[in-house]
């Protein structure tokens, strides 16, 4: 239950700044940074917790951008789902793995909202336009990908060790030679 709490405080946390920049920036050059805290929890956490989070998540994000209700929860549930999966099959600890995993995702993500907004609001059919603001936004978020989720890995690393009791262990080791 704390992981959970905390994952939502640190994604509502950055949807505020996310929703800050994108006052000043285009949203096609500005990383997603929900995405890549719901990414990073999915390696570093995983559980029905992180699921229940990504959902909630994504339910915020559906209220604040005015997005069709459930488009956002439904989108990073499968994106949470999507790397659990690719977690297990996939070596996802190393920098560049996770970057190239995270470019591929979001231009999934990216697709993915082109077309439930194709089809249940009417939006128009992707075109050219919106391949290159997905290439530039799926860029944006393989850029920040690293630093995103070691910010997630460390922030999950804290959490279990408070709950495994509080305290640590003292480890004694012998110096020298021990018969």
């Amino acid at each position: 239950m704390r992981g959970l709490l905390s994952l939502l405080l640190l994604g509502m946390a950055v949807l505020v700044v996310q929703g800050t920049l994108a006052t000043f920036l285009p949203v096609y050059l500005l990383p997603d940074l929900v995405f890549l805290v719901v990414v990073g929890a999915a390696i570093a956490m995983g559980g029905v917790e992180g699921l229940a989070a990504a959902a909630l998540l994504g339910w915020a994000m559906d209220l604040v951008s005015g997005a069709l209700l459930g488009q956002h929860a439904l989108l990073l549930a499968l994106a949470y789902t999507t790397t659990r999966i690719a977690n297990l099959q996939l070596n996802l600890l190393r920098a560049l793995p996770r970057v190239a995993f995270v470019a591929g995702l979001s231009l999934a993500y990216d697709l993915g909202h082109a077309g439930l907004g194709h089809l249940f609001a009417g939006a128009t059919a992707p075109g050219w336009t919106f391949a290159g603001h997905a290439l530039t936004h799926a860029a944006a978020n393989a850029l920040c990908a690293p630093a995103g989720l070691l910010a997630v890995q460390q922030t999950a690393a804290l959490l279990s060790r408070d709950e495994e009791g509080g305290r640590r262990t003292l480890r004694v080791e012998p110096r020298g030679r021990v018969l």
